[in-house]
C-alpha cells in the first residue's frame, strides 16, 4: 500500500503478526479471541490513540482483514475496528472497551430503523439484518432513519435476535427485531455517520476477500501440482495452467484496486468500485479452485467451499447488486450532460 504513517511504517508490516493472531484464535471462544487480537494491538489498528489504538490509516487495518479472510477467522474483525474509530469521539469510554476486547460489538449492515426522541432517551422500532455474531456480542450499531447511526445494548428490554442464517458458517450472521427498545439519546451518532462506515466497510470487506482469494489460488496450485492423474500432475494440463493463470491475474486486480481506494483522493466511488471488483474477481477464483479440486473442495479438510460461502457473503452483506446499480446511475449522470454538450446545435 502506498499509505505510509510519520513514524515510517507500512501496511504489510502488520500481515504476519495479524496470521499469527489468526491461527491462534482457531480453538478459542469468541471473548478469547477478542482480548488475544486486542493483546496484539489489532482491535485498534486505526482507532486513536485517546482510546488506545494506533491511530493509523485505514490502509493498515487491510492486512489484517486480509489476514481474517486468509484463516476464516471466526470473529467480526471488520466490525470490532471500525466500531473503535467510529466511536472514540462520541462514546470513547466503549470505543475503547472494543479495542481492549473487553466489549464485544457488531454493526447490523442492512436494514434500519425509526427514532423517537423522549426526553433524554430514545425509542426505536424496526429491523435490521446481516448483524454478524449479534447473539454472542454486548452491543449492537444499528442504522437510524437515513444515515444516522445508534448503539444499542444487546440486553436491551424489546430487542431480539433471531437464529442464525447465511452462507458463512464460521461467521454466522443475524436479524435482530426492535420493539419500542430504549437507549440514552447519547447513543445516536450524527446523521451522515453511516455513510462514513459503509465506505470504510467497502474497502475492507474487499481485503478479507483478497484473503480468501489467496488462500483458494494457493490451495489450486499446491494440488495441481501435487495431484497425479494417469501418471502425470493435473498442472501438465494446459487447460488447468490457463485457469491457474487467470485466477492469478485477478487476485492482483482485486490487490490492485484496493492500492487505489486508500491511496490519496481516493473517494467513496473507489471504495464502491474496490468492493464490486473485490466481489466478482474474489468469486471467480475460488470457484475455479473448486473447480480444479473437483469434489474434494467440498469437504472441510479443503476449505476452498468455505471461501466461496465467505466472498459471498460479503457480497450479500455490502448488497452488491444495489452498489452495482448505483454506480451505474452515477456514471450516466456524469456522462449524459457531456453527451448534450457534444450533440450539434
Amino acid at each position: 500500500m502506498t499509505t505510509l504513517s510519520g513514524d515510517g511504517l507500512h501496511p504489510n508490516e502488520f500481515a504476519v503478526t495479524a496470521a499469527r493472531a489468526v491461527a491462534d484464535c482457531a480453538s478459542l471462544s469468541l471473548r478469547q479471541q477478542a482480548k488475544h487480537l486486542a493483546n496484539d494491538g489489532l482491535l485498534g489498528v486505526i482507532a486513536s490513540q485517546d482510546v488506545g489504538g494506533l491511530e493509523l490509516p485505514l490502509a493498515f487495518a487491510v492486512p489484517v482483514v486480509a489476514a481474517a479472510g486468509s484463516g476464516l477467522l471466526g470473529f467480526p474483525l471488520m466490525e470490532a475496528l471500525l466500531l473503535g474509530r467510529a466511536l472514540q469521539q462520541s462514546h470513547p469510554g466503549a470505543a475503547e472497551a472494543v479495542v481492549t476486547g473487553e466489549m464485544l460489538a457488531t454493526i447490523a449492515w442492512q436494514g434500519s430503523v425509526s427514532a423517537e426522541r423522549e426526553a433524554d432517551t430514545v425509542v426505536l422500532d424496526g429491523a435490521v439484518a446481516r448483524a454478524a455474531c449479534a447473539g454472542d456480542v454486548d452491543h449492537l450499531l444499528v442504522r437510524v432513519g437515513a444515515d444516522a447511526a445508534a448503539l444499542v445494548p444487546t440486553d436491551s428490554e424489546g430487542l431480539t435476535v433471531e437464529k442464525a442464517a447465511g452462507l458463512d458458517l464460521t461467521v454466522p450472521e443475524q436479524s435482530v427485531r426492535l420493539h419500542g427498545v430504549t437507549i440514552p439519546a447519547g447513543n445516536v451518532l450524527a446523521e451522515g455517520s453511516w455513510s462514513g462506515l459503509c465506505s470504510d466497510a467497502n474497502v475492507l470487506r474487499a481485503a478479507a476477500i483478497l484473503g480468501s482469494a489467496e488462500t483458494c489460488v494457493a490451495l489450486a496450485q499446491e494440488h495441481a501440482s501435487t495431484r497425479r492423474q494417469f501418471g502425470r500432475a493435473l498442472s501438465y494440463n494446459q487447460a488447468i495452467r490457463h485457469a491457474l493463470a487467470r485466477q492469478k491475474l485477478a487476485l492482483e486486480g482485486i490487490r490492485h484496486a484496493i492500492t487505489r481506494s486508500v491511496g490519496d483522493g481516493a473517494g467513496a466511488l473507489a471504495r464502491d468500485a474496490v468492493f464490486l471488483a473485490a466481489g466478482t474477481y474474489g468469486c471467480a477464483i475460488s470457484e475455479g479452485a473448486l473447480q480444479i479440486h473437483g469434489g474434494m473442495g467440498f469437504t472441510w479438510d479443503v476449505p476452498v467451499h468455505r471461501h466461496l460461502r465467505r466472498v459471498r457473503a460479503l457480497q450479500a452483506q455490502g448488497e452488491a447488486s444495489v452498489v452495482m446499480a448505483d454506480l451505474g446511475r452515477r456514471y450516466i449522470s456524469a456522462i449524459a450532460p457531456a453527451s448534450d454538450d457534444a450533440m450539434p446545435g
